[in-house]
């Protein structure tokens, strides 16, 4: 069944009649723009897992801390016009590029008690996000490109000392966030799980699966799935896609830990126009 999303504010929201949590989703830099359309499959299983879903379509810019802080003023926004209490559990679903905005939201000490589950994550500098090398020099000499940098988020990661609501699924063949048995140094899968990991009491949930780094990116059709630009099959049915099931459980490991600590309302912070 087609989950129904209408805009609310600048987000495609679908309302669940009886929610357990809010999911606030981010997609990455291309299909993000899109996210109700070309997540659908994925949006609407977590629709029918019993969440409302906030899909944020991708922001472009350079300047991410900006784009950041505007999740919080949407979140609130639309929470606001839902009439959601604060004792719904908010939580944070972030794929590629849009998990950057995620974590570093709470590497800035922005998200309190609020859950997040990071697919694929990307949180490339100004050379990744474009295809040209020399604009992108041109930019960061002048300060002008992606802010904070990847180094700068791991420094702010390292020295938090939050994340301990954070789950992780990655790709076998993903070749652009990697993989987690990538080097660190070259994945940022790897490096979230190593960092994460390692972590005395964490109890980090992560788990990796077939599939490249567009799989969360389906389209339904029938009782089918449209995957644009796959290197595999572009129609495959829903039935055996491991990523939306692993995705719902995941979530309910993390609500779990959410419940094991104390429960705190959502904290509304207050950021620049």
């Amino acid at each position: 069944m087609t989950t129904i999303f209408r805009p609310i504010s600048h987000s495609w929201v679908a309302q669940h009649p009886d929610p357990i949590g809010v999911i606030e989703f981010l997609g990455g830099a291309l299909y993000g723009t899109l996210p109700h359309v070309s997540y659908a499959h994925f949006l609407n299983c977590l629709y029918h897992a019993r969440y409302t879903v906030i899909a944020v379509p991708f922001r472009l810019g350079f300047n991410h801390t900006a784009i950041a802080e505007g999740l919080l003023k949407e979140r609130d926004r639309i929470r606001a016009e839902l009439n959601y209490p604060a004792t719904i559990p908010h939580v944070w679903v972030g794929h590629s590029l849009g998990c950057k905005y995620i974590v570093l939201l709470e590497a800035l000490g922005q998200l309190f008690n609020q859950p997040s589950l990071l697919m694929a994550p990307d949180i490339s500098d100004t050379t990744d996000a474009l295809p040209i090398p020399a604009l992108a020099q041109l930019l960061d000499r002048y300060n002008l490109g992606a802010t904070p940098t990847r180094q700068a988020i791991q420094t702010l990661i390292q020295t938090s000392r939050l994340f301990n609501l954070t789950a992780l699924i990655s790709f076998e063949n993903d070749t652009i966030a990697g993989n987690l048995a990538s080097s660190p140094e070259a994945s940022d899968v790897a490096w979230f799980a190593n960092e994460f990991g390692n972590r005395s009491g964490s109890g980090f949930i992560k788990a990796e699966i077939a599939g490249g780094h567009r799989e969360p990116v389906a389209i339904p059709i029938g009782k089918s799935v449209l995957r644009p630009l796959y290197q595999g099959r572009v129609v495959e049915p829903m039935v055996g896609r491991s990523l939306e099931p692993l995705a719902v459980k995941l979530l309910a490991e993390l609500n779990a830990k959410l419940n094991g600590h104390h429960s705190l309302p959502i904290r509304s912070v207050s950021v620049r126009d």
